[in-house]
This record gives structure tokens, C-alpha cells and sequence, in this order.
């Protein structure tokens, strides 16, 4: 029985692992839309469950026939696929407990605006207006968001955020050095969604405010995404300000 079963678990492991990459390969590339995509995979976490339990049933009517090769493709078939499932399974569980908000930023009263962006994003995505109704979500589920207050100069901050923005591989759409702005396109890691990032820098008094918005193209949530790359960002990019300059002097 080993012998006709061990088919057809392969082919439904290959037929998980092939809508899996079809659903995250779509949205990076465009030809998914990521609600399809995500229902598509979330299709895959259940298949691999049931995979799961057909192949410790499978297991257990075929332990007598079944070789030790057998029986190790079996077990391999059931941890691949319960490992599969298991990780989604957590990371949705993690994602679940935040907000349905896609739009952060450092200044609640003055949002960063957007400028070339507008002329990127589908009629079909989301528009650029920050909705203030967001504003008590924000402060509840992400309180440490907030400016950023530097002594440097204005000019060597800016330098020192685009920099960084190329850095971290996220594609520039514009530079305005004189007015402190930088408009730039991130990805998300797995599914490659493109959320797109405005820093706004400005001289305030004796110090220079480093602010920044982030904000995503579709989906209701951004499930943390957006406040974990503002926080990330500023606070690299404060302590690439905190060090000095090395200035290197050569005697003859």
C-alpha cells in the first residue's frame, strides 16, 4: 500500500510548495493582486495541515509493510509540512493583534507629504491624504514613533539619510536637498509589497527634526510593517550621527 501512497503525498507536497511560490512570486513580480495571493496561501497553510495528518495515518496503516526508507519519506513529508503550516499559523498569530492602519508617522499634527509618489500609485491603491482618524490608533499601538532630534547640521543630515535610504535598497523616486526631502519605495521581505517612504528633514530652533512617513500601497493592515522600518531607520540613522568624523592628516 506504502508504494501507492508515497505518490501521491509527494505530489501534494509539491502542489503546496508550487501554489506557495506561485502566491508570493505573483505579488513580487504583479500579475497576483496580494488579497488573491493571500487567499491562495492561506489555502496552502490548510492543505498542509490535512497533509499533515494524512501522512501520520499513513504512517500508521503502512508500519509493517512499509521499508525504513519508506517510512522515512513519511516522516519527512509529515515535518515538512507541519513546519510549514506551524510557521505561518505563528506568524499570523503574531500579525493578528495589530490594527487594521497602513499609514505611520513621526508627526501626528504635520504629516511628511508625499510629493512624486501620487504620480506612482493605481487608482486601485490607496490614496496619500493622511487620515487623522488613524491618529489614536497610531499612539496606541506604536507610542515610541516619534521625531527624531539631532545636533548635526541640516546638510550633513541629509546626507547622511540618503545614504542610508540607498543603503537599505529601497528605490529613490526624488531628492529635494534644499527643501530636507527624500521620497523613496520600500519592499516588503516575503512578498515584496511596495510601501512608499517620505523623510522630511527641517531645521527647528538649534536642532534639526528628522520626520517620516511611511505608508503602503494596498491591504488594511500593514501588519506592523511600516512602524518597524520608521523605528528601524531613525534609529540607525541616529547613531550614524552620533560618530565622528575621522579626519585623517598627512605630513610630508
Amino acid at each position: 500500500m506504502s508504494r501507492y501512497i508515497s505518490p501521491v503525498l509527494y505530489i501534494l507536497m509539491m502542489l503546496i510548495g508550487c501554489a506557495a511560490f506561485v502566491s508570493i512570486s505573483g505579488v513580487r513580480v504583479g500579475f497576483i493582486e496580494p488579497i488573491t495571493a493571500f487567499d491562495m496561501l492561506r489555502k496552502t497553510v490548510y492543505a498542509a495541515m490535512v497533509l499533515s495528518v494524512l501522512t501520520v495515518v499513513a504512517l500508521i496503516m503502512c508500519r509493517k509493510e512499509c521499508s525504513a526508507g519508506g517510512r522515512r519519506f513519511f516522516i519527512l513529508v509529515g515535518v515538512v509540512s507541519f513546519i510549514y503550516s506551524v510557521m505561518w499559523v505563528s506568524l499570523y498569530m503574531q500579525k493578528a493583534k495589530l490594527p487594521d492602519i497602513y499609514d505611520i508617522t513621526t508627526d501626528l499634527n504635520n504629516p511628511p507629504v508625499f510629493i512624486n509618489i501620487a504620480y506612482l500609485r493605481k487608482a486601485s491603491e490607496h490614496g496619500l491624504t493622511y487620515d487623522f482618524s488613524s491618529v489614536p490608533v497610531q499612539k496606541e499601538y506604536y507610542p515610541e514613533i516619534s521625531s527624531l532630534i539631532v545636533e548635526k547640521s541640516f546638510k550633513e543630515t541629509y546626507i547622511e539619510a540618503l545614504s542610508l535610504v540607498k543603503e537599505r535598497g529601497w528605490e529613490m523616486v526624488s531628492q529635494y536637498p534644499s527643501a530636507g526631502v527624500i521620497e523613496a519605495t520600500a519592499r516588503t521581505p516575503i512578498f515584496g509589497m511596495r510601501n512608499d517612504v517620505v523623510i522630511r528633514i527641517s531645521e527647528q530652533k538649534d536642532n534639526v527634526v528628522v520626520d517620516m512617513r511611511s505608508c503602503s500601497r494596498a491591504g488594511k493592515s500593514d501588519h506592523g510593517n511600516n512602524a518597524e522600518r520608521i523605528e528601524s531607520f531613525l534609529s540607525e540613522l541616529k547613531d550614524r550621527l552620533k560618530k565622528p568624523k575621522v579626519n585623517f592628516a598627512f605630513r610630508n
